[in-house]
């Protein structure tokens, strides 16, 4: 069963690759991840290097600050690496247009981030770090104070969620959506305008990059669907059978042969 799953995984991934279109596409999503991925720090480290003053927010106003830490490092990588994991052990067509539409999401962002000079919220978890001048640490591999709106932790998930709309693994995306929605707002890392308005963001994102790269996405389902590993196996039953029928034939042919020699002889 692992084995036969393999084999009809690595079947996907030659029928798509032979295909020079599904290649360039892909090649320019790595370009498009990779490259949204450098401006999405750098915009980040450059926002911090200002002193922003917060606002006031009504929701966390209300809620004291929990340490939730655990949920929002481990949680979140957990998180990116089922989103990397599905289109690269599911659905390799959707790879492409998966990366290509992260890396629009992370530019949307970073341009957000320019545009939008606010400090951390009072009682944001990591303030004592900030108020001693130093480096903001925990077990995140990049961690920023300023790269508020809006939430990626939000956004990311729930775009994943958009992504993956016809498997029930949304369903688990929908819900770490939420869950880290929840964690932000709880550590007091964004405010939250930053988490409701992810949502809306992600989708505009998602409609944008689907209007764009849609026939894409059609052709490569159709390859999938002409040449994969279910027509490969269609394709093999029919070349058995249809030999199955050439070699009853010669059977069949020989018996009656056989019959007509020795009625001959009898006779």
């Amino acid at each position: 069963m692992v084995k036969e799953y393999f084999s009809k995984l690595a079947y996907h991934w030659k029928v798509l690759l032979r295909d020079r279109t599904y290649f360039i596409s892909l090649v320019i999503g790595f370009i498009v991840i990779f490259g949204a991925l450098i401006v999405s720090m750098w915009v980040s480290a450059y926002n911090d290097a200002t002193f922003y003053a917060p606002v006031g927010d009504l929701i966390l106003e209300q809620i004291p600050t929990m340490n939730l830490e655990f949920l929002f490092t481990w949680g979140f990588y957990s998180i990116i690496a089922m989103i990397c994991a599905y289109p690269l052990f599911k659905k390799p067509e959707l790879a492409p247009f998966t990366l290509k539409t992260f890396g629009i999401l992370l530019l949307v962002r970073s341009a957000f981030i320019m545009l939008t000079h606010v400090g951390p919220p009072e009682g944001f978890f990591y303030q004592d770090q900030l108020l001693s001048g130093g480096a903001i640490e925990s077990t995140a591999v990049f961690r920023f104070a300023n790269d508020l709106f809006f939430s990626g932790h939000t956004s990311i998930p729930f775009l994943a969620f958009l992504l993956f709309r016809k498997s029930r693994f949304r369903w688990v995306m929908l819900f770490g959506s939420f869950l880290m929605g929840v964690t932000v707002l709880l550590m007091k890392v964004h405010y939250s305008i930053d988490v409701f308005a992810a949502f809306f963001i992600a989708y505009g994102v998602y409609a944008f990059s689907d209007k764009i790269f849609n026939n894409l996405n059609i052709r490569f389902n159709r390859e999938i669907k002409v040449h994969g590993w279910k027509a490969l196996q269609q394709k093999l039953k029919g070349m058995r059978e249809r030999r199955d029928i050439r070699k009853a034939g010669k059977l069949k042919k020989k018996g009656v042969l056989v019959i007509n020699t020795y009625n001959h002889g009898n006779n």
